[in-house]
């Protein structure tokens, strides 16, 4: 379960980076900024573009192509599950056949067109949540939303979720290991009933450690509300000067956006 934590670890985030040292609040922005024009771009090549520049930004943080490959697998699925879903449902010009037991299979050109289109919004929102979550620890993330008036409960809800995801990951690791060394993966059967087992149990003590946690910080005087562990200086110079360039740089991004290729 190694992975696992390293997917959800802020361990790059404390590394001291020209990415790192800028204001949360500024990252916020772009991020979100870049996420809506992502969403709503109709070229494909906006897209594209930001999961490149994510993917370079990230190689300047000396961070190994391979961990950022890893990051990516599981959206790069995505997107071609779209893609050849698309294409065979969609749209009424063949493009390529082929078949698979007996079924004639077609793909057919919009929709490969309009999966495209769909896979590459995936990969470029994904790439750009990867580099702001490589580059934010959760204690940054929790003040920036704060300053932005984000609800207390939210916040807290944010904290608790990310303090316990660990926790949560070494119940499943020791329940698996321990299924493994009873052999109850040996066979296709047996693994589905024992992840079926492992699910009920992680339930059952998910809910009792909530339970243990609750009466122990009410036990302690807790009444609610977010404590923040990480306060933000007021805005500087540097901090203007890149809402600035955000304010020359997006219109150009929604320009290209609403060109169309196809």
């Amino acid at each position: 379960m190694g992975f696992f934590h390293l997917t959800f670890t802020d361990r790059y985030a404390r590394r001291d980076n020209w990415l790192t040292r800028i204001d949360v609040r500024v990252k916020l922005i772009y991020i979100l900024s870049m996420l809506a024009i992502n969403i709503w771009a109709k070229n494909v090549f906006v897209s594209l573009s930001f999961l490149f520049i994510s993917f370079v930004f990230l190689l300047t943080l000396k961070i190994s192509p391979l961990t950022i490959i890893k990051k990516m697998v599981l959206p790069l699925l995505f997107a071609v599950m779209m893609l050849v879903v698309k294409g065979l449902h969609e749209g009424q010009e063949e493009w390529f056949s082929f078949s698979v037991g007996g079924y004639i299979m077609s793909l057919k050109k919009e929709g490969l067109l309009g999966g495209l289109q769909t896979g590459s919004k995936i990969l470029g929102g994904i790439s750009l949540v990867i580099l702001f979550a490589f580059t934010t620890t959760m204690s940054r993330l929790n003040a920036g939303l704060k300053w932005f008036r984000m609800p207390d409960t939210v916040l807290e809800l944010m904290s608790f979720m990310y303090r316990y995801i660990f926790q949560l990951l070494d119940e499943v690791s020791a329940i698996w290991f321990a299924q493994k060394a009873r052999l109850g993966h040996a066979s296709w059967l047996k693994a589905i009933k024992s992840l079926g087992i492992l699910g009920g149990m992680l339930i059952i003590r998910a809910v009792e450690r909530a339970e243990r946690t609750s009466e122990a910080m009410y036990a302690r005087g807790y009444k609610g509300g977010c404590t923040l562990t990480c306060h933000l200086k007021p805005l500087g110079k540097n901090e203007y000067i890149y809402f600035s360039g955000m304010i020359l740089f997006l219109p150009f991004l929604l320009y290209a956006g609403n060109i169309r290729i196809w």
